[in-house]
């Protein structure tokens, strides 16, 4: 009995992760990057789902490794880092970027599919109203997402993908796409899941805790349910990107990200696909906006030491959403990229330094890491928007993987590199002048 208790509770579990990464990001991009890729579309998904599956279910397991807590993934680094770099995460990207575009998608996919006359704002009222109502109550959050919200999501997204599997809607082409892999991987940055992943972790963790599982079993529930979201993941992520790359010879290469989901679903489904449709958006949406509200709520309040209650943060989450919602999805892409850009290459770094916690050697391991990183980074996205230094970007072009979106790889290994022997060379100095000292005292 305790057996088939460990395995509900580990399968709602999984249900919730994988709802919480498949939000708004995660239905609108791979299409459109399968469209881009066309025949390629394999290589492009090898990409995607480096960035969309395996680091944000590695994020996952960093903060397991690490005690369920994102300040103890960063704490190594300085404490101040884990206040500024949560921030820019929770409201560069969490409030500003990965809520409000759920809300645009559900009107714009969802609702004005099915009742064209229903004005935008309408739609992201009842949008955050609803986010409000299940975030509000934070203790239940992951249960109420992986009981009532998740199941019929995963029915329909699995009758979609394998109605275009099966029946596809045509047959890739030859694009003019060069590198198919490096442009999935760094466009995968805008489902926002490694960030997810290190938001949400915590209290996907404080879930199976509330369930009364300690030590060994917490860990193997843990482990258990990112499996079962890995897996969803890739068999919904490579039945969407197929079906764009199926659909590379019937539209045009610049078509809005919105306009080809709802043509794809169309003309796989016929009238019926905009009501599966909307019903999948809004659930997809939902799940995740519900699950990162919590979060950030609760980081207000921690940050401004209960002067913010969860509830009035949560609710200032909604009210900051739903005004930018109301720009669109495509103007919110747009402005996001230099976001990623900047802070994404920083997350996956400390992701990775999580999952080898145990074999770091001391804390200048992170902060060489996290230093080379963050201004590989920076130069680049101030290149992105047109600030540029041609000689360090030519510099950074001729980097190792350079080419293939991982110019951050080589400085985040020598900066781990220098930053160990550093810090070992200078704690070595601080023992030696405190022994002198204290033969002086002596």
């Amino acid at each position: 009995m305790k057996g088939n208790k460990i395995v509900q509770n580990t399968i709602i579990i999984g249900f919730a992760l994988f709802a919480v990464f498949f939000g708004a990001g995660n239905l609108i991009f791979p299409p459109s990057i399968g469209l881009a890729s066309g025949t390629n579309w394999l290589q492009a998904l090898i990409g995607f789902c480096i960035t969309g599956i395996a680091l944000p279910l590695l994020a996952v397991i960093a903060i397991l490794n690490v005690g369920g807590k994102f300040e103890n993934l960063t704490k190594p680094i300085s404490p101040w880092f884990y206040k500024i770099f949560n921030l820019l995460l929770m409201v560069g990207i969490g409030m500003f970027v990965t809520i409000p575009r759920m809300a645009a998608t559900t009107h714009e996919l969802g609702v004005k599919a099915l009742v064209p006359q229903v004005p935008s704002i309408v739609t992201i009222i009842v949008f955050f109203a609803i986010t409000f109502y299940f975030a509000m109550d934070k203790s239940n959050v992951i249960d109420k997402i992986g009981k009532f919200l998740t199941p019929l999501l995963v029915i329909i997204l699995i009758f979609i993908v394998f109605k275009g599997i099966i029946d596809p809607i045509g047959t890739p082409i030859v694009t003019e796409l060069k590198n198919p892999f490096s442009n999935a991987f760094i466009n995968a940055y805008q489902t926002g899941d490694v960030v997810t992943g290190i938001f949400c972790a915590p209290i996907i963790i404080a879930a199976i805790i509330g369930h009364g599982y300690k030590g060994g079993t917490m860990k193997k529930v843990a482990i258990s349910a990112t499996a079962i979201a890995g897996i969803g993941l890739l068999v919904v992520y490579g039945g969407l990107l197929y079906l764009g790359a199926a659909g590379s010879g019937l539209y045009p290469e610049n078509i809005e990200s919105t306009a080809l989901v709802s043509g794809l679903i169309d003309r796989l489904l016929g009238s019926s696909g905009a009501v599966l449709l909307a019903i999948t958006i809004a659930l997809a949406c939902l799940t995740s906006a519900i699950g990162v509200t919590a979060v950030i709520g609760d980081f207000l309040r921690d940050i401004t030491n209960d002067k913010v209650s969860y509830r009035n943060g949560a609710l200032l989450v909604c009210l900051v959403g739903a005004a930018i919602g109301m720009l669109g999805v495509e103007k919110i892409i747009n402005y996001t990229l230099p976001i990623f850009l900047a802070l994404y290459p920083v997350a996956i770094v400390l992701v990775f330094l999580g999952v080898f916690n145990k074999i770091i050697p001391n804390p200048g391991t992170y902060r060489g890491a996290i230093l080379l990183t963050f201004i590989v980074s920076l130069f680049e996205t101030c290149g992105a928007i047109g600030l540029k230094i041609p000689a360090i970007l030519n510099f950074i072009s001729m980097l190792p993987f350079s080419a293939n979106g991982f110019s951050w790889l080589v400085p985040a290994i020598v900066g781990a590199a220098l930053g160990t022997v550093i810090y070992k060379f200078a704690a070595n100095k601080q023992e030696q002048v405190s022994f002198i000292e204290q033969e002086e005292n002596a």
